[in-house]
């Protein structure tokens, strides 16, 4: 019974992190973001793997989803100390789009964001400057939002798929099918004796 319910909470986990990183590979597109748009797509592969792995009750392939999670952890870790420029990494080296020189789609779409362009000013290659001002939330932290909501979303199937990755284990080890293995089974042919005693008819 606490296997089916467990099974029944990690197969909702998979389809609420596969609805999470599907509307993260959207907007992946949109800002060009090439290393985020191949890690999403091999988290979608192992998030497959995970549900029919949970349908099928097939044990290694839930471990197979637990361990990824771990692995797609570290990689939203990454991603936050990236747009938070915590340490020495920042956002501003281009890694995530691949040294193509695109932006977050949040960078100039973002909740409240105005284009403001200073007056009379043009730059050397005749464009005219622009700054965007009054976000809501800046682009970093919306990007930060969502790996964050990554994480614990993968935190919680790490642990969830450990136990019903363990779960259906002990249940194959407890099945006993008919007569099993034991010996006093009524199935079991009765054992023969050393000293046959003879009878008259």
């Amino acid at each position: 019974m606490g296997c089916c319910r467990g099974r029944n909470v990690l197969l909702i986990l998979l389809i609420l992190q596969l609805l999470v990183v599907l509307e993260r590979q959207v907007f992946d597109f949109l800002g060009f973001m090439w290393a985020p748009i191949i890690a999403n797509f091999i988290h979608i592969a192992f998030l497959i793997v995970g549900i029919f792995g949970v349908h099928q009750y097939r044990s290694p392939y839930v471990i197979t989803y637990s361990v990824w999670c771990l692995i797609w952890f570290g990689i939203n870790l990454f991603i936050i100390s990236l747009y938070l420029e915590i340490d020495r990494v920042t956002h501003k080296d281009d890694w995530l789009s691949l040294k193509t020189g695109h932006d977050s789609f949040w960078v100039k779409n973002g909740i409240g964001c105005k284009f403001v362009s200073p007056n009379n000013t043009v730059s050397g290659d005749g464009t005219v400057p622009t700054t965007i001002d009054g976000c809501l939330l800046k682009f970093e932290y919306v990007e930060s939002i969502q790996s964050g909501a990554e994480c614990i979303l993968a935190f919680a199937g790490f642990w969830l798929g450990c136990w019903v990755a363990r779960s259906f284990a002990e249940e194959d080890d407890h099945f006993d099918f008919i007569g099993g293995f034991d010996y006093n089974s009524a199935h079991h042919p009765p054992s023969k004796s050393s000293h046959m005693q003879m009878q008259p008819m």
